[in-house]
């Protein structure tokens, strides 16, 4: 067995063996936001794509789905204080049916209609377990992928302990709810891993496959969620830039049919994102009304430091930190292995590409938070 492979099943083990802490360890539909994905999945998997009826007294749309996934979500439901009567109660019945409504609606369908459709056999509480192992086995999967393909790239053992440093509890908990924002981090990793790994590659075929892989990672980012096109331009401009543009500009054409119809997926995957993100503005949903006035939460948008410590540790809600002390030991672990990253870079320009990606990490989310600002309030996460 090569080492690309075993390295990637070791990462694969490992993640699905703390993912299933997790899932035993979180109450049923007690992840943040846990019950509007729940609801979405199982309103797509009966063919409700296109929700455009707004609740009453509650937030987002209203969606039909199965009585007893409502009866296993109320306690939950009720004890969460942003949930309103339309998300915890049934607005309508028919039959074992019940019409409620469900923060993520207006959602991309695809990722749910994978998700709810492997639920489908399921009941309950029984139903949000198999969308939580759904989510965690494809996650586990995408990750061993992307442990594989930076082994190819001639990653050593200190970029492994790198990688296993960056699953950290927030991305295990992310792999292991019924939500895309696990998905979307890990198609992310094997993105980043696919590119890295075409640099040593000489072989024409490894380098037409790796291309490959980064092409369809990259389209499903594109339209996964409303931020996966800020993913792939930062992605593909920071692999570039720790490439070179020269080099970067011969792969281009070495590899000219392989990229044109990479870009053509790409394009064809924001194409498709904004088609779903027009359709979604027709719904007519107000914004939720924000708790406070919104002069008074500009400063939110300049809170680096605490979406550092969310990157590190916050669930099941963004307000809900760990013990203290596990911030200076996740943080000093991560560090040391910037620095050594930063100083074994190789030479004086990929230093300053990686101090550079580090910097721009942090500030990165800043520009959202202000775009977002005027009608959402502060929604940026870690």
């Amino acid at each position: 067995m090569s080492l690309p492979v075993r390295r990637g099943l070791l990462v694969l083990v490992a993640v699905l063996i703390a993912q299933a802490a997790w899932i035993l360890a979180v109450p049923p539909f007690r992840g943040v936001d846990e019950i509007d994905h729940a609801y979405r999945a199982a309103g797509v998997a009966s063919g409700q794509w296109h929700l455009d009826e707004q609740a009453a007294h509650g937030r987002g749309l209203l969606v039909w789905v199965p009585e007893d996934l409502v009866k296993a979500a109320h306690a939950q439901c009720t004890s969460l204080p942003y949930m309103r009567r339309d998300n915890c109660s049934p607005v309508e019945q028919r039959g074992n049916q019940a019409l409620v409504a469900t923060g993520a609606g207006q959602y991309n369908p695809l990722f749910y209609w994978v998700v709810g459709t492997a639920a489908k056999p399921f009941h309950g509480a029984n139903a949000l377990y198999a969308m939580r192992i759904i989510v965690a086995v494809l996650c586990a999967l995408l990750l061993g992928l992307g442990a594989g393909l930076l082994t190819i790239a001639r990653a050593g053992r200190w970029t492994t302990l790198a990688v296993a440093t960056s699953i950290t509890p927030q991305v295990l908990f992310s792999t292991s709810i019924a939500g895309p924002n696990g998905v979307e981090m890990a198609l992310g990793f094997v993105l980043w891993s696919s590119l890295l790994a075409i640099e040593p590659v000489r072989s024409a075929r490894h380098e037409r496959a790796l291309l490959a892989v980064a092409a369809a990672t990259a389209s499903v980012l594109c339209f996964l969620r409303e931020l996966g096109p800020l993913w792939v331009l930062c992605i593909f401009a920071s692999v570039i830039a720790l490439r070179g543009l020269g080099e970067s500009w011969a792969l281009a054409r070495r590899r000219r049919s392989m990229v044109i119809l990479g870009c053509l997926a790409v394009l064809l995957g924001i194409g498709y994102g904004f088609y779903w993100h027009h359709l979604a503005a027709q719904f007519n949903v107000p914004a939720d009304a924000v708790s406070e006035p919104i002069p008074a939460q500009w400063a939110q948008a300049f809170y680096v430091p605490r979406w550092m410590l969310q990157m590190e540790a916050a669930f099941p809600f963004r307000d809900v930190p760990p013990p203290l002390w596990t911030y200076p030991l996740a943080f000093v672990v991560i560090g040391l292995l910037a620095w050594a990253g930063w100083r074994r870079s190789g030479d004086r320009r990929r230093s300053r590409v990686v101090l550079a990606l580090v910097v721009t990490s942090l500030v990165l989310p800043i520009g959202p938070s202000l775009y977002a600002m005027p009608t959402q309030g502060a929604i940026w996460q870690g």
